[in-house]
């Protein structure tokens, strides 16, 4: 704006000195320098406004340019602080990733041994009901005479004589079958003998039982003094049943 200024300035001093140095200028051709001089100070003063307001926007674009650097450089750290906060739950999410297939398998192999275990319970409820059943099933009289006939039979294969029946001493092995249910508890009679007591339960037949009676009495130290003895003739098994249990007592003595 100053250079225009000048060049405004330069141009007026140089028309007046013309005019001043001519001898004589005629009115037609002064009229027209003027009128040419007016019009070139009409653009200059146009230039000028346009050059100020080119500084103007010059100064304005620079602000601006400032400002849009100050928003650029205040988003570029927002980016990067998200980008630091996006790789950090990059990790995090591929962590809980992999404790999630952790997680899934170990529910597979819970899944797969509680399926297993679900099996089993089906089946030992299955055996248990036929237990049950079967036990129920089962008489007291068909329990004393396969008790009576397996401890013969394992007389038999040991050389001995097979024992009769004896009424008397049921008698007393029947009431002690029924203490032992009353009292929930093995009991042994005052009868002087030869005896073994037995609780069984959850059993399918009276062989089954007789078996295992058996079996106890097999490993007891008193065995073959109660069982194998030559000397006694007679024996009784009773058994009393008291809700799913059955208490029997096997008795021998000399006499019947």
């Amino acid at each position: 704006m100053k250079i225009v200024s000048i060049l405004l300035s330069s141009l007026v001093v140089v028309l007046f000195s013309v005019f001043s140095c001519a001898p004589s200028v005629p009115q037609q051709e002064y009229d027209r320098v003027s009128n040419e001089l007016s019009a070139v100070k009409s653009q200059l003063a146009s230039l000028e406004d346009k050059l100020a307001e080119a500084e103007s926007l010059q100064a304005y674009s620079k602000a601006y340019n400032e400002q849009l650097k100050k928003q650029y450089d205040i988003s570029m750290s927002e980016i990067e602080t998200l980008q630091a906060k996006y790789e950090e739950l990059s990790i995090t999410y591929e962590e809980s990733i992999r404790d999630l297939e952790a997680a899934d398998s170990q529910l597979e192999t819970t899944q797969a041994e509680y399926e297993e275990l679900d099996k089993q319970f089906e089946e030992l409820s299955e055996q248990y009901d036929i237990l049950v059943e079967g036990t129920a099933e089962i008489d007291e009289k068909e329990i004393e005479q396969a008790v009576f006939e397996l401890v013969n039979k394992e007389r038999v294969e040991n050389g001995l004589s097979a024992r009769k029946w004896g009424e008397n001493i049921y008698k007393w092995a029947i009431a002690n079958s029924r203490m032992m249910a009353q009292n929930k508890q093995i009991e042994y009679t005052e009868y002087i003998g030869w005896q073994d007591v037995f609780w069984a339960a959850r059993y399918g037949t009276a062989d089954q039982i007789a078996k295992a009676a058996l079996t106890i009495w097999k490993n007891q130290r008193n065995y073959e003094r109660s069982f194998l003895n030559a000397g006694d003739h007679y024996a009784a098994v009773a058994v009393h049943k008291s809700g799913e249990i059955f208490y029997i007592t096997y008795v021998a003595d000399y006499y019947y």
